[in-house]
């Protein structure tokens, strides 16, 4: 049973209690209204600045709400939000005293993630690299439907990955790439480095276009058949059955190279959520032999999750979300990084796995 709302002092070492305390500070990276979630809760604003970072702002939110056991309070005025509906899941275990299913990607002692180049650090040039006009010229507009169009053609093979062992759980995104197998990142296999006991795929985990929840494919998966690279963060699996030809497979043979400047879309279940599609603000910032970078919005869930091109074509596997920053006076950004998938294909195969 969580204890993560009633306990005092804040119970960081908790993993439920860490991915609320990421939930929030991505989520609602605005100095301003996270100073409003806490006065609303009564707490004492005494303890905060608001010229903060959100990493910062938060941590000092939650162990001020701990400190004078406000903490389910707060918790209640999030959920009452209905722009925070991405982490109301999460919110409902808590409140529930439910142990919440979280990702437990990579973290440095400061939250830092663990990035494999630089860090996530967001640089002035980068940011101006952020677009913050969400208007789009007219004669764009067959680009941005022809996009959309190659991203539905990949939806099907995303799925939702649940792993547990020892009686814990986290959740992760992965991808059907090749017969009856899925792509994902090693951290979500390896719950806090142990050998998973059960990995369950679900597929057609969404909404449709009325935004009603649909009923989802779940299809369980064989722990022992994975092949991994701790190294670069990659992970495969096999399903115990057959995975319907409706969830076509996304072939890693067709990839391509990344570009600075080039938008990166990401299809993910951020959070566990259903499936959504980061689509705006999500020019790639920095690439490698190894990785791309960029500043896509993504959760705790989207590890695992492809990342494409604007013609559809996958580029990366995410593996890791930066920290949201104010750079230049601009709205808070984050910038996140992916595994190069030709890396990941070029060790699939000295692994002696067969395309």
């Amino acid at each position: 049973m969580s204890t993560v709302l009633d306990s005092s002092p804040y119970p960081m070492h908790i993993p439920a209690a860490r991915a609320l305390y990421r939930a929030l500070y991505s989520n609602i990276p605005r100095p301003q209204r996270a100073m409003y979630f806490a006065v609303a809760a009564n707490l004492n604003a005494g303890f905060m600045n608001p010229d903060w970072p959100p990493v910062d702002l938060w941590k000092v939110i939650l162990e001020t709400a701990a400190n004078a056991k406000k903490t389910r309070e707060l918790a209640k005025l999030l959920r009452e939000d209905a722009s925070l509906a991405a982490i109301h899941p999460l919110l409902d275990a808590l409140l529930s005293d439910q142990i919440p299913i979280c990702d437990r990607a990579p973290r440095k002692a400061n939250e830092a993630p663990d990035f494999f180049a630089k860090d996530d650090t967001v640089t002035e040039p980068e940011s101006l690299l952020f677009h913050d006009d969400l208007t789009l010229s007219t004669g764009r507009i067959p680009w941005l439907t022809g996009v959309l169009r190659k991203l539905s053609e990949r939806v099907p093979a995303v799925c939702r990955l649940e792993v547990a062992v020892h009686g814990e759980a986290q959740s992760g995104t992965g991808f059907r790439f090749h017969e009856d197998w899925i792509l994902t990142n090693w951290h979500v296999l390896f719950l806090d480095g142990k050998t998973p006991a059960a990995v369950t795929a679900e597929f057609g985990y969404e909404q449709d276009e009325n935004e009603n929840g649909l009923t989802p494919t779940v299809i369980a998966c064989d722990a022992a058949s994975i092949v991994s690279g701790k190294g670069d963060d990659w992970g495969v699996i096999r399903a115990k059955s057959a995975i319907p030809a409706a969830f076509a497979p996304i072939e890693l043979s067709q990839s391509a190279p990344a570009f600075v400047q080039n938008p990166a879309f990401i299809i993910q279940h951020p959070n566990g959520a259903r499936k959504r599609v980061a689509y705006t603000r999500n020019q790639i910032t920095f690439a490698d032999d190894r990785v791309v970078q960029y500043i896509s919005d993504t959760q705790s869930g989207s590890s695992g999750a492809p990342v494409f091109d604007e013609k559809g074509r996958i580029i990366a596997v995410h593996h890791a979300g930066g920290r949201p920053q104010e750079v230049a006076g601009r709205a808070p950004m984050k910038k996140n990084e992916g595994i190069r998938i030709g890396r990941i294909e070029a060790a699939l195969k000295q692994s002696g796995f067969g395309f």
